[in-house]
């Protein structure tokens, strides 16, 4: 019987630890005067991501899926259209694929980005 029970789980960590994603969270606020369309943030090795749009004023929660990207150091990226003109930066880091922060708050300005990544768990 405990024979069982230990077999079985450790059937189900396996399992369990094969299917965990890893995500980085972020809340964005558009601090601007303007629509943000197009805004993604990813791993800057990636190509892939969900797209959103932020009205003036608006704050959302944002989460990106780090689950396939290689396990190495990297930084993120963000990318968005204000007012007709691309805007991109490279900010923050990661390590073997995971995210060092608990939550990264993004403030999108007329003329800068503000980033304020939280440690703690």
């Amino acid at each position: 019987m405990k024979r069982s029970i230990i077999g079985l789980l450790i059937l189900s960590f396996i399992s369990t630890s094969c299917s965990n994603k890893v995500v980085a969270d972020f809340e964005i606020t558009n601090n601007t005067e303007f629509t943000i369309d197009s805004l993604k943030v990813e791993p800057n090795f990636s190509d892939k991501g969900k797209y959103i749009s932020l009205k003036k004023g608006e704050k959302t929660k944002y989460k990106s899926d780090m689950t396939s990207i290689d396990k190495t150091d990297g930084a993120y990226q963000i990318s968005f259209l204000l007012n007709g003109i691309s805007k991109t930066e490279v900010f923050g880091y990661y390590s073997n694929g995971y995210p060092l922060e608990r939550i990264t708050k993004i403030e999108i300005e007329k003329d800068t980005i503000l980033f304020d990544q939280i440690l703690e768990k």
